[in-house]
Formats: structure tokens, sequence, C-alpha cells
């Protein structure tokens, strides 16, 4: 059977058609022979990024871009289509991450894979994160320490202003005698500063030499404090309040007539009745030492009554 002519036309056309589909997906990152599936994120702003770029996980790339939209027509969101190979397992709270690859602004998906065990489905949309390009995120950085600097320049200023108000012709003209001053102290005090210093070395001296004695000394006063400790100190100022208080008890009782003695202290007429007495005795003592014989009779014989009875 002969193939007619238009037929193996047909057929390389045909084949042409193919070949060139091909070609224009793989320029474009495609590859329409490797199965895969898709996954969308939303973003408000991708940065840049184009269809066909990798999406990688973990530093390994497991897919590519395979479209970007808009939603409905307005540009306030953006969907990225992601296709990645079916071998891949990826958990539902995982999060799709536009990054930036170089200093140049070229863009790349980082797949942040999540720890769920449940796993995300075909055409799933994942969460979209996108924190802006490397000279946004060097910005941010150096954006405080930029406050901050101009906060400090400002300052400077100010004290350098302060500084150019308070140092007038007449300040510095002052602050210069007052120098002058200063050093013409220095040159006629210098005498007296060195005798100062000399006495200052000399007590010094005599200090290192008596560190003996000043050593023993306190050695001494620590063992007298340690004597004071161990000894029964609290006894015998227990002891003397004790005597204190019955010293106490004893001159109110004889300041109150109680007893005896508080009596005769404080009774006039004990004083003079005792007096009295002694006077007494007194010319009792001196009658009998006069008249012995008044009061005492002996005989070695007996009495003259006891003669008359017998």
């Amino acid at each position: 059977m002969k193939i007619r002519k238009e037929v193996k036309i047909g057929f390389v056309v045909a084949a042409v058609i193919a070949v060139s589909l091909w070609g224009f997906n793989f320029l474009k990152g495609k590859n329409i022979f490797t199965v895969s599936k898709q996954f969308y994120a939303v973003f408000n702003n991708i940065g840049g990024l184009q269809e066909s770029s990798i999406v990688s996980a973990n530093g390994y790339t497991i897919g590519q871009v395979s479209e970007i939209k808009f939603i409905h027509g307005t540009i306030s969101k953006i969907v990225v289509e992601i296709s990645i190979d079916r071998e891949f397992d990826i958990p539902n709270n995982s999060i799709v991450e536009i990054y930036s690859t170089d200093f140049m602004g070229s863009k790349a998906v980082n797949m942040i894979l999540g720890s769920s065990d449940v796993l995300s489905h075909e055409n799933d949309t994942l969460v979209g994160k996108f924190d802006g390009d490397i000279s946004v995120l060097v910005t941010k950085k150096l954006l405080p320490i930029k406050e901050k600097s101009e906060r400090l320049i400002e300052s400077i200023d100010s004290v350098m202003t302060i500084i150019k108000n308070t140092f007038t012709p007449e300040t510095q003209d002052n602050i210069k005698k007052g120098v002058a001053s200063l050093e013409q102290l220095i040159v006629t005090q210098r005498v007296r500063v060195a005798i100062i210093m000399q006495n200052l070395e000399d007590i010094t001296n005599n200090l290192k030499q008596s560190n003996g004695q000043i050593t023993n000394t306190l050695n001494n006063l620590s063992s007298f404090s340690d004597s004071i400790a161990h000894s029964d100190l609290k006894m015998a100022i227990r002891n003397a309040n004790i005597a204190i208080t019955e010293t106490n008890i004893l001159m109110k009782k004889l300041n109150n007539n109680q007893g005896s003695i508080g009596k005769l202290v404080n009774d006039d007429s004990i004083y003079y009745s005792l007096g009295s007495t002694l006077n007494n005795l007194d010319s009792l003592l001196v009658d009998v030492k006069e008249n012995p014989k008044k009061y005492v009779h002996f005989s070695i014989f007996g009495s003259s009554s006891k003669k008359s009875s017998k």
C-alpha cells in the first residue's frame, strides 16, 4: 500500500508542531514528559519572580514555577503555580517562600517543609511568604542604625553648639588666666609640696618599720576580745543586776521604816531612847566601878549573915 503524499506532509507537519511545542516548553523550563503535581500560593508581591524558576526544598530541586497570574484580573493578589515531582510528598503546613538568589535580583522558590503528618493534595493552596529583596532586607536592618546615627549626630551638633556658645572670648580669657594662676601657684608652692611629699614618705616608712608592732597589738586586741567572748560575762552581769535589785529593795525598805534598821534610821525617838539607855548604862558602870561593894558581896568564908544564922 502506497502512502499518499498528502498524508506524509501531514505527519511531517504534526511532528514539527509537536517538536516545536516541546522545545518551547523546554526553553520555558517545562518538561511535558515529566509527571508532576501542581500547588498554588498567593502573594501580594513576588519581587520579579519568573516562570520556570526553580523550586527547592532543603537545597534540593524538586520542581519549578509553572505559571504566574493575577486573581480575577486584580493586581492586589498574585497566584503562583508550582509543579512538584510526584515522588515528593508535601505536608499540608508547608510554606512556599520566595527568596533572592543573588544581588542581581534573581528569584527562586524555597519549599519550607512542615512537620504535619497530613499531606497536601494536588492543587492545594499553600501559605506564601516573601520578605522582600536583599536590598530591602539590608535597608530594614540598616534603618535603625541610620536613625541612631542621625540622633547621635544631632546630639553632637547640640553639644558643639553649647560649647561654642559657652566658650566666648571672655570665657576663654578667664580660662587662660586661671591656668596661668594655677601654674604660678604650682611654681610658688613647689617647695611646700615637696616637703609634704617627703613627710608622707617618712610616715609611710615609719608605718612600714612599725608593721610588726602594729601586728602584735592587733593580735593582742584580738586575743583580748576572744577572752572576753569566751568568759562567763553574761553570768557576771546577771549577778550584778541581782545584787543591784536587792540593794534597791533594801534601800526602799529602809526609806519606808520597814524592819529594825529602817525604824532605827528613820525614827528619832528610838535614837534618843537608845542614847538615854547608853547614858544610864554608862552611869551604872561608873557607880559600879566606884562602889563595887554596893553591888558585889563575897568572902572566902561566906557572908556575915550566914555566920549569924549559925
